[in-house]
């Protein structure tokens, strides 16, 4: 695991941060966050940037930031948008596909909703990138400090 503050320079991540925490870009209703199991208040909503060979209209935010992944091929790209919690509340452990692979957390605005990735918990930052292999089991938290966790997940190998 590799966790790298401001990945990208401060002028190409605000203008990204003004676009996904802004009124444009579309946001998607998912049910449940981890399992379909989760309790019924527990829900969220993603923007596939990048999902079986097609790019939204905004994919074109993430051309710099693939170019420092240096990538091969790319899986998916994918935007969550988690509405706050009344108390930091730990999601269900997942790995996101069954296969070894590179993947990178992407964290768009400071809150306490921590990352945890086997036993190491990390406290989302903006602008603050975590390298791993997302078959390792891990999981999201809801925040309690913002309005909103908004993260951006790449898979590619």
């Amino acid at each position: 695991m590799n966790i790298i503050d401001n990945f990208l320079d401060k002028t190409e991540f605000e203008y990204i941060q003004k676009i996904v925490m802004g009124d444009e870009l579309p946001w998607f209703y998912n049910r449940a966050i981890t399992h379909f199991k989760d309790k019924k208040h527990l829900y969220y909503f993603t923007h596939n940037f990048f999902k079986n060979e097609i790019g939204s209209a905004f994919f074109y935010l993430w051309r710099n930031f693939l170019k420092k992944l240096k990538y091969k091929s790319l899986i998916r790209i994918k935007g969550g948008l988690y509405p706050s919690h009344y108390e930091i509340r730990p999601n269900n452990f997942h790995s996101d596909f069954p296969f070894k692979h590179k993947g990178c957390i992407f964290y768009i605005n400071n809150n306490n909703g921590p990352t945890v990735i086997g036993e190491k918990s990390i406290i989302p930052k903006e602008n603050r990138a975590v390298l791993f292999d997302p078959s390792i089991p891990h999981h999201s938290s809801l925040c309690s400090d913002q309005q909103v966790r908004i993260t951006v997940t790449f898979n590619y190998f």
